[in-house]
């Protein structure tokens, strides 16, 4: 086939095309492309449609990419589902009590007695507790305490013997506590608490979850509460006296004497350095609680993921130290992996992988600058998000003459659900009133465009190519180099070759 006719040929394609293009512009419920190839029309107003057409475009494309992007970073919305919410259903919180004075004075005496000690003066046992029970002290004091490693490494006295010194010596529950009231009776309120160590100090927590650490022998009583939960609001709950028993401070934290207090989850770790609030001696406490709950729908758990949920739902992430996930849990377990990564050694209040070595003196800088790490820039060191049903509790505090009450304020909680914020249908009804309002562009507009640009436009184009490259073939025979005067005929159609 000459070039002449591939040219009459492309011009034949190209204006049937055209009119094909002309065809559903004229045809189409999209609005305005009519007006811009309607014939004998004023080049201003053929302009004119145009640009109004290229505005629409602009117009429904901000706005879709808009909602895309609303639809993408923010799919979940938390809502109110309901603010009568049966307390039956929420838990009674843990309550942690730690005593600003982490040492009881005559324990610490009579222990210093063991022979042991002997070559020990009582204030620097004094100094060395009061780094243990306060991480901050340690980092700017790198020196000291490598000058108490030493000390204690020349008499034999290891990391663990310390620990048991400042276990033993503490102030212990009965210490502290001298009447103890749950849902209106005195017994057996005392059974529900256990002598844990924090990052405070060791402390009493009531109602707090389980808790073992075999490498410290510890091992916390556990006992499941069955009783009926309307009673948990004032003026039951429950009703703690307590004693600072100030003459016997030896070890402080504080420059306040009485105790540090913190509602929280059980299965939270009881981070009371850094969210307790105080409780001073000769004051009555009341403390309000609001239960607070959130769950998550269905949808969410399967169609978004985590990080644009910005939860975890139950089973998603498992946790080696706790049993239950939670966002204190995920934190903390974070930060002792990182111990054990810089340090090679736990810390007393935390749990780690079986045969890790109990952080002498000298390591305690290095988990205070991991621990402080952990805290300030959680989100670059660990990917802790909060479970997506959860419980959290929100502290109303008045403080009035002589005792610790806690109970919830009022006879119901409060419920937040998570959902869904554009499911695929809302995101299509919003595309397609945005398309529709810019361009009155439809599901059939969507057709039609399918319909022309495929089957009017693209398949004849195919079917003529097909067509042509048949032609060529039938009019090349083999041997068509050594025959070219030859001439040849096809069915229905005759081309001379020259």
């Amino acid at each position: 086939m000459s070039s002449r006719q591939v040219s009459i040929l492309s011009r034949k394609a190209f204006r049937k095309r055209g009119k094909v293009l002309k065809e559903f512009c004229d045809t189409t419920s999209i609005h305005g492309l009519k007006y811009i190839t309607e014939e004998n029309i004023h080049v201003l107003k053929r302009v004119m449609w145009t640009l109004v057409f290229l505005g629409g475009i602009l117009f429904s494309g901000y706005f879709c990419m808009q909602m895309w992007n609303k639809w993408e970073d923010s799919p979940v919305l938390m809502s109110l589902d309901s603010n009568r919410y049966p307390l039956k259903n929420i838990p009674f919180p843990a309550v942690t009590i730690c005593n600003v004075n982490k040492v009881s004075k005559t324990k610490l005496l009579q222990y210093m007695e063991d022979p042991r000690y002997k070559d020990v003066t009582y204030e620097k046992m004094q100094e060395t507790l009061r780094y243990m029970t306060k991480l901050d002290r340690a980092i700017t004091n790198e020196k000291e305490l490598e000058y108490l490693n030493g000390y204690y490494e020349a008499l034999n006295i290891s990391s663990l013997d310390l620990f048991e010194i400042l276990r033993e010596s503490a102030p212990s529950c009965k210490d502290m506590i001298m009447d103890c009231i749950w849902l209106g009776l005195p017994s057996p309120c005392f059974d529900y608490f256990s002598f844990v160590p924090t990052d405070d100090g060791i402390c009493c927590t009531f109602n707090g979850a389980k808790y073992d650490d075999m490498e410290l022998n510890i091992k916390s009583k556990y006992r499941k509460r069955t009783s009926p939960c309307e009673r948990q609001w004032i003026p039951y709950g429950t009703c703690l006296k307590l004693d600072a028993n100030i003459e016997d401070y030896s070890v402080t934290n504080g420059k306040f004497d009485g105790f540090k207090v913190l509602v929280h989850t059980s299965e939270e770790f009881p981070d009371v350095a850094d969210r307790g609030f105080v409780v001073g001696p000769g004051s009555e406490t009341f403390v309000g609680v609001k239960g607070i709950t959130t769950f998550n729908t269905e949808e969410v758990a399967k169609g978004v993921t985590p990080n644009k949920r910005q939860c975890q739902v139950e089973g998603e992430q498992t946790l080696k130290y706790f049993p239950q996930y939670s966002r204190s849990a995920c934190t903390i377990e974070c930060a002792t992996r990182l111990m054990q990564d810089r340090c090679k050694c736990r810390p007393y209040f935390f749990r780690a992988d079986r045969g890790t070595k109990l952080c002498d003196l000298a390591s305690y800088s290095c988990i205070s600058d991991a621990y402080e790490d952990v805290r300030q820039k959680e989100e670059v060191f660990c990917n802790c998000l909060p479970p997506c049903t959860d419980v959290w509790y929100d502290p109303e505090i008045s403080s009035n003459v002589a005792v610790l009450h806690v109970y919830y304020k009022d006879k119901t909680g409060v419920r937040y659900k998570t959902d869904i914020r554009f499911g695929v249908e809302d995101f299509i009804s919003a595309m397609g009133g945005l398309l529709g309002l810019g361009l009155g562009l439809s599901f059939i507009s969507v057709f039609e465009l399918f319909y022309f640009l495929c089957l009017r436009f693209i398949f004849p184009s195919s079917k003529t190519l097909f067509r042509n490259r048949e032609q060529e073939k039938q009019v090349q025979p083999p041997g068509y180099g050594n025959n070219i005067g030859s001439s040849t005929s096809t069915v229905g159609t005759a081309v001379s070759v020259t």
